[in-house]
């Protein structure tokens, strides 16, 4: 299936909105509150959207994701414990 092409402009949009809402769970998870999962699909879909096209993820994308997997990691081990 062919990606349809996507002007630079919009993929620079959707960077800054997956860059605001991965700050958002960021500063969700520091406040200690939960995390809409539809806050996380939506911040998944933009990001294989970046991907698809060959832009890079977001520094505030990388640092949500890592966080995820260290905590799926954590639980796959058995550490109940995850903060």
């Amino acid at each position: 299936m062919t990606r349809p092409d996507i002007p630079a402009d919009k993929l620079a949009e959707v960077a800054g909105l997956a860059t605001a809402l991965a700050d958002r769970i960021l500063e969700q998870h520091a406040a200690g509150a939960t995390i809409p999962p539809n806050q996380f699909h939506m911040l998944v879909n933009a990001t294989r959207m970046l991907q698809d096209h060959g832009v890079a993820w977001p520094a505030a994308v990388d640092r949500v994701l890592t966080e995820v997997a260290r905590r799926a990691e954590a639980i796959s081990d058995g550490d109940d414990r995850v903060s």
